[in-house]
């Protein structure tokens, strides 16, 4: 965890591999919190889906990277009901803001979906000296976006209105952290809070879905 210096559900969580019930019901407190700001939450969030899970992160965090596999084997098995949205975490760092434009920049392109794993794994997997916008865009370039173009989008009014609501999001919320899950723009829960378990985790994302405050 990076940090700034139920029947149905239980076979959803079945098919999603979660190994065994670790604990009945996800306790308030200890495994999830309440979100506080509930009218900037709602006044932000772009999904009225009643079910919806938002993931907080960062590039630049492992466990976030760490978190991807078990990430894309709960999409695949959510239901077309429960609404999904990634959102990079905006802390008050230069660094977070940065990554978080890379990301909104290739979402305004249009190839968010190419992109997003192909970039985590370059850099923590690669390795790769990713660090500067021009290296980043050259990157990118890779899937069919000019240099020029994704220079350009990064430093426009688009990404900058995604960064500003990012941010509000990143505050409702209460994010210290990530990867943080919001589960119904009500519940924040997170690594920690679940024995740093990703199948924990999960667990307490899919029990979470069905209630509400």
């Amino acid at each position: 965890m990076l940090r700034r210096d139920v029947i149905k559900w239980s076979l959803f969580a079945s098919v999603a591999g979660i190994s065994g019930a670790l604990w009945a019901k996800p306790e308030q407190g200890k495994h999830y919190r309440v979100v506080a700001d509930q009218a900037r939450v709602r006044r932000y969030e772009k999904s009225k889906a009643d079910k919806r899970v938002n993931e907080l992160f960062y590039y630049g965090c492992s466990h976030c990277y760490n978190l991807e596999p078990s990430l894309h084997e709960w999409l695949k098995t959510k239901p077309a009901s429960v609404g999904f949205e990634r959102i990079p975490a905006v802390l008050n760092n230069p660094n977070w803001i940065f990554m978080a434009k890379v990301y909104y920049t290739a979402q305004e392109l249009g190839i968010i979906e190419q992109s997003h794993l192909a970039f985590f794994h370059a850099l923590h997997r690669d390795k790769q000296p990713l660090f500067n916008l021009e290296a980043i865009a050259k990157f990118h370039s890779q899937f069919g976006v000019s240099e020029k173009a994704f220079i350009d989008t990064f430093n426009g009014f688009l990404v900058d209105s995604q960064i500003r609501r990012a941010s509000e999001l990143t505050q409702a919320y209460g994010v210290d952290g990530v990867p943080s899950l919001v589960v119904n723009g009500e519940f924040l829960t997170d690594l920690p809070m679940n024995a740093n378990q990703p199948d924990a985790l999960w667990q307490t994302v899919n029990q979470l879905i069905g209630q509400s405050a």
